[in-house]
């Protein structure tokens, strides 16, 4: 028994109504998809920035003990692996500084990507 007109329509109507919905679903997900990027790269960069204040009080901590370190050692019978270890300390802290610069330049990447920039 052939199909009435109406019915293929009716048919037709129902599918392109449902693609409407998983479109506007799959684009509402896009959204939430691209606001949680945004977010994690703003917190990343805000995570960089503040170890980045920390980093520098120790790195000027440090750089005095070394500077202190070496006064001692010309000064009384402190030895040169006291120096050493001070100022192994101070390139410990120095490198974990250009790490958190790092940190802070791929979440500013992130951020930019996230925004629509780039790619």
């Amino acid at each position: 028994m052939p199909q009435r007109p109406g019915r293929s329509q009716n048919k037709l109507a129902r599918c392109r109504k449902l693609e409407r919905e998983i479109a506007l679903l799959q684009f509402n997900q896009s959204l939430i998809n691209a606001g949680n990027e945004v977010n994690n790269a703003l917190s990343d960069i805000s995570a960089a920035r503040e170890r980045n204040v920390l980093i520098k009080e120790q790195i000027e901590l440090l750089t005095d003990a070394v500077t202190k370190t070496e006064l001692l050692m010309r000064h009384s019978p402190t030895n040169y692996l006291e120096v050493l270890t001070a100022q192994q300390a101070l390139l410990a802290a120095r490198q974990t500084e250009v790490q958190c610069r790092y940190d802070e330049i791929a979440g500013i990447i992130s951020l930019h990507h996230a925004l629509g920039g780039g790619r």
